[in-house]
């Protein structure tokens, strides 16, 4: 049994002749009796009486139209669901953010977000901060703001902003009277991180594992607040985005010193799987993390 077939029940059923079911069905009227020689075929079973050339159901198609009707309205249901799904009318977002002193802009994206899809609901995973591309790929994400970029086929990465690393200093640190610092004066230093592995802060893969540069020191800590209070104690510095931290600086004291002569910079992107189907707020809300993140909006520069 096929849909067809329980769509040629229903609508001789209901039009009383196979001559009227034509309309609805798009077939002639030779293919639909031949169609209903093969669901009496499988089923052995007569479906229609002739009686004053119109068909009436007999008993064995009565329960036919009762199912027919059952299992073609649920797959009306679905197709409809799944249509309000692409279209963006009812869905969810898991999101999840390598940059972890990010979650502020969240509840100005979101309330922005929510005018537009209002039957979207955003799911926040706080804890991810290493291999998104994986979870995206195992279908536990949807989107993840990232700075690394996977080149895996399935996946497509859109450009957010670039922001500068800067080191964080106490005011009157000797960093503050040189115009940059270099790999080799973090060797004497206490260096703050927010999580390990070594190999995923910026600092470390693109600055001093080059150089073959070991702080004094390496402790995580990943409240910012708590580190900013240390730092300015004077008990070690810490490499963070410029953006992320020039709030703090006039009430804790705070320096910012560039990172190596040409600077040290990251591109955030916004992965996801690539699919041509996308339900149409996803790429709704990569606009929204756009304009959000970092506090540049990529509109105002033309690109929207």
């Amino acid at each position: 049994m096929e849909l067809r077939h329980l769509k040629l029940v229903r609508e001789v059923a209901d039009k009383g002749s196979l001559t009227k079911a034509m309309e609805n069905l798009y077939l002639s009227q030779s293919a639909l009796s031949h169609q209903l020689k093969e669901i009496e075929t499988h089923l052995g079973a007569q479906l229609f009486h002739r009686v004053n050339k119109k068909l009436i159901l007999t008993g064995a198609g009565q329960i036919m139209l009762d199912s027919a009707n059952k299992i073609l309205r649920e797959i009306d249901k679905a197709e409809d669901a799944v249509k309000k799904y692409v279209n963006g009318e009812r869905g969810l977002v898991r999101l999840a953010t390598q940059c972890y002193t990010c979650y502020h802009w969240l509840p100005t994206l979101m309330i922005d977000f929510n005018k537009e899809f209002p039957k979207v609901d955003i799911e926040i995973f706080p804890g991810i901060t290493e291999n998104p591309a994986k979870l995206i790929l195992d279908g536990e994400l949807d989107l993840a703001v990232t700075s690394d970029h996977d080149n895996h086929p399935s996946l497509t990465y859109t450009e957010l902003f670039r922001d500068e690393m800067m080191a964080i200093v106490p005011v009157g640190h000797p960093w503050t009277k040189q115009p940059y610092v270099t790999a080799e004066d973090f060797r004497d230093q206490n260096v703050f991180i927010h999580s390990y592995p070594l190999e995923s802060v910026t600092l470390f893969n693109q600055v001093l594992m080059p150089e073959g540069v070991k702080p004094k020191k390496v402790m995580p800590i990943q409240v910012t607040d708590a580190v900013l209070q240390m730092i300015k104690a004077g008990l070690g510095v810490q490499v963070m985005a410029s953006w992320m931290v020039k709030p703090y600086l006039s009430e804790n004291n705070l320096e910012l010193v560039p990172v190596t002569k040409k600077g040290l910079y990251r591109t955030w992107y916004a992965a996801h799987l690539n699919q041509p189907d996308a339900p149409v707020y996803i790429n709704n809300f990569i606009e929204h993390l756009r304009c959000n993140i970092g506090g540049v909006c990529a509109c105002e520069e033309g690109d929207c």
